[in-house]
């Protein structure tokens, strides 16, 4: 298997890096050296996707092609002619209204490769985390006002929650949701859905934005984020969050599972989740363990 990706040269502008995986070696990685015209063009569309991570507001509101080409100083045709491809890969999303923010194909190449560290510690704690509590668990980021499943771990029981690796869900009615939203101000909350809040699709979702600042109140108090019948009317979840070396939240450790089955385990099941995310947290911030370690 071949992985392209683009990085910083030692001499400056952008590298082309091609890493080829097989069985028996990892990680053999071959420097392709490319000419002045394609670092340049490479570091034309590194630059766009820069301005538009750099515009994503809690409402991710996007840059129209207007707006990019001002913010970049380049001609509106030039940048139309940029975002087409990354639209067409879905690298960049483009709305009904004309605007652009970062796509999600964009953020499942981050959450594989971008982020390695968390995806190398966060198996373990899931795995011990799914012997305890005998349910599924996930780990989430968050994306606007979705939340965006990236890794999860199955005890193998033979009724479960649905598998969400790769597939999203409303922040305001789930528990990863909330969970992410922990160091959210009331203010960004309302921020985030400026442009019109829909209840959940489950009988007990929050109806609007003042009952989700309520509900997100009480779960950071709580330490973890409870949802019964908010996103499914037959599905219980509990979430907590999980922090990067700078305090930053990061992700969300959840566990979604039937309401018949673990509503009378909920709430020992939240302070689980909660020592969990706790310690990847910790995991996260310590130093990487260096090879010559015992």
């Amino acid at each position: 298997m071949r992985q392209d990706y683009l990085a910083p040269s030692p001499n400056g502008g952008v590298a082309f890096f091609a890493t080829r995986y097989c069985r028996k070696c990892i990680g053999v990685t071959i420097i392709l050296r490319m000419g002045d015209t394609e670092r340049t063009a490479a570091a034309k569309l590194v630059a766009l996707l820069d301005a538009l991570s750099e515009s994503d507001s809690p409402a991710r509101t996007g840059l129209t092609v207007g707006e990019l080409a001002r913010v970049m100083g380049r001609d509106k045709s030039i940048i139309s002619r940029q975002l087409k491809p990354l639209v067409d890969l879905g690298l960049v999303e483009r709305s009904a209204d004309g605007k652009h923010s970062l796509g999600w194909r964009l953020f499942t190449i981050a959450a594989k490769a971008g982020d390695q560290r968390l995806l190398l510690l966060a198996p373990p704690v899931m795995r011990r985390l799914t012997q305890l509590v005998r349910e599924r668990c996930h780990l989430s980021i968050r994306r606007g006002g979705d939340v965006f499943t990236i890794l999860s771990e199955s005890p193998q029981r033979p009724v479960e929650a649905i598998g969400w690796v790769g597939r999203t869900s409303p922040v305001h009615c789930t528990s990863s949701g909330r969970a992410l939203l922990f160091d959210h101000s009331d203010a960004d909350i309302r921020e985030l859905f400026a442009d019109g809040f829909t209840p959940g699709p489950g009988p007990h979702a929050p109806s609007d934005v003042a009952e989700l600042i309520d509900l997100t109140h009480e779960a950071r108090r709580r330490g973890f984020a409870l949802a019964d019948g908010e996103f499914d009317a037959d599905l219980c979840a509990v979430g907590a969050p999980v922090r990067d070396v700078h305090g930053r939240i990061v992700a969300a450790l959840n566990i979604s599972a039937p309401a018949h089955r673990f509503r009378d385990r909920i709430t020992a099941a939240g302070q689980n989740i909660a020592q969990a995310a706790a310690h990847l947290s910790a995991s996260l911030s310590s130093p990487p363990a260096s090879r010559n370690d015992p």
